[in-house]
């Protein structure tokens, strides 16, 4: 009787071991089904949503897209007057962002701006150059100096901080001017106290924007390295080179053109990075050349604007410190950039929220 028993026990456990072996088979072949089947669907709404199909012709009816905004003019009048009217609350967060980056030491230095400018006036010994020639080339040096940070006189801590508060003002912008288009009347400090939640989702966005540029910049460093070269003596060369650095261009114009447009939707409630830029390519598509075309109206006036403000600072400030020249100390020209660098951020936010507003206004799916 007892023999018996101990061989029923093991034959049990078998069953129970089998009927387990099964039930956990049977339930990851279901996770697996399910994933499968979530995949598939995403897949399927995704396709629903983009009409455009990789390596094959899309017809026009199938992607064409109103596009219901004011004009070039029409749309830059509007955004200038929402400046003007709210013009206290928006220029006291841009001269905040300002003041901040002159406490961190975040600005051109008087010290590479002299010696930029030693370097011009050797280059102009003699009168060789125009009296136009230095001063767009001073320009120039200040511009990407204050916009890359190569010129800064702080520490690469003090530089990340100097981001920072760049996208806070950004997000500020943002925040006030969403408050302002819903009928309140916010203070500065709500904008700057309010609008700091996002900071990490537009981080991430930011280092997107970068990686979508890198084609471009492989581009330049070929072009200038082939250049440098001797490569381009030869026509066939250099029309190859062209042709290439044109594609790689526009490839990172494409992407960077949506990236733009996340960073504003990034800014809503409990909003994930990767979730603004998938609502941001459904919102583009099929008129990402028109979206395209504003943008880069917004950094033409944007850059007439730096021209307009710097080159009478710089001919203020060399005439200035000729006739005087105690006063070499004086960091005008710096202090000028980063003025303009502040108000860059706030107006190339409120002109894309602007449009944002105005695209969501008229959106539509599809043909």
């Amino acid at each position: 009787m007892n023999e018996s028993l101990d061989s029923v026990k093991p034959r049990r456990k078998c069953n129970i071991m089998t009927k387990k072996k099964e039930t956990s088979k049977k339930s990851a072949q279901n996770r697996v089904k399910k994933r499968v089947d979530a995949i598939n669907n995403r897949r399927q709404e995704f396709l629903s949503r983009r009409p455009h199909r990789s390596f094959r012709l899309t017809r026009r009816r199938d992607y064409k897209r109103s596009l219901k905004v004011p004009g070039y003019w029409a749309l830059t009048a509007q955004v200038g007057k929402l400046i003007l009217k709210h013009k206290r609350v928006l220029l006291t967060v841009a001269l905040l962002y300002a003041v901040l980056m002159v406490v961190l030491s975040s600005f051109v230095s008087q010290e590479t701006y002299s010696s930029l400018q030693d370097l011009v006036n050797e280059a102009n010994e003699g009168g060789a150059l125009e009296a136009i020639v230095p001063t767009a080339t001073l320009l120039w040096g200040v511009v990407t100096a204050q916009l890359s940070g190569s010129g800064y006189a702080s520490a690469s801590s003090q530089q990340a901080m100097s981001i920072f508060f760049g996208l806070m003002t950004w997000l500020s912008t943002i925040w006030l001017l969403r408050s302002i288009m819903a009928g309140k009347k916010p203070r500065a400090r709500d904008g700057i106290y309010s609008s700091g939640g996002p900071v990490v989702p537009l981080l991430v966005l930011c280092l997107v924007f970068l990686i979508q540029l890198i084609p471009a910049a492989i581009a330049v460093v070929a072009y200038n390295a082939a250049a440098t070269s001797g490569l381009f003596d030869q026509t066939a060369v250099l029309m190859l080179f062209g042709i290439a650095s044109i594609l790689l261009i526009t490839l990172s114009a494409y992407w960077v053109t949506s990236t733009l447009v996340a960073m504003v939707i990034v800014t809503l409630p409990g909003m994930y990075p990767f979730e603004a830029l998938r609502l941001a390519g459904d919102l583009t598509v099929g008129r990402r050349t028109r979206f395209l075309l504003r943008l880069l109206w917004m950094i033409v006036l944007i850059a007439l604007a730096w021209i307009v403000v710097l080159v009478p600072a710089i001919l203020i400030d060399g005439a200035l410190k000729s006739a005087i020249p105690v006063l070499d100390w004086l960091p005008l020209v710096p202090i000028t950039a980063l003025l303009l660098s502040s108000l860059t951020i706030v107006v190339a936010a409120s002109y894309v929220y602007v449009f944002y507003r105005k695209v969501v206004e008229d959106d539509s799916a599809p043909a």
